[in-house]
């Protein structure tokens, strides 16, 4: 994993932002660090991580696309 994105999980917030993987484990899993996050935005500490894979993506269009 590369890239991360972390999410307020708050509903009324959803500050992001996107950090680097490369300081993880491996063999972590994201839903044992979600609990390490506090949100800059709101200070909850509530977050939902997820890997970014937009970094090396073409951009398509998807109207008319084949």
């Amino acid at each position: 994993m590369r890239d991360l994105l972390v999410s307020c999980a708050d509903y009324r917030c959803s500050h992001s932002i996107a950090i680097g993987g490369d300081g993880w484990p491996e063999v972590i899993r994201l839903s044992d660090i979600e609990a390490r996050f506090v949100c800059r935005a709101c200070g909850k500490r509530v977050a939902d991580v997820r890997p970014e894979f937009s970094w090396n993506r073409k951009q398509v269009s998807v109207m008319g696309h084949r």
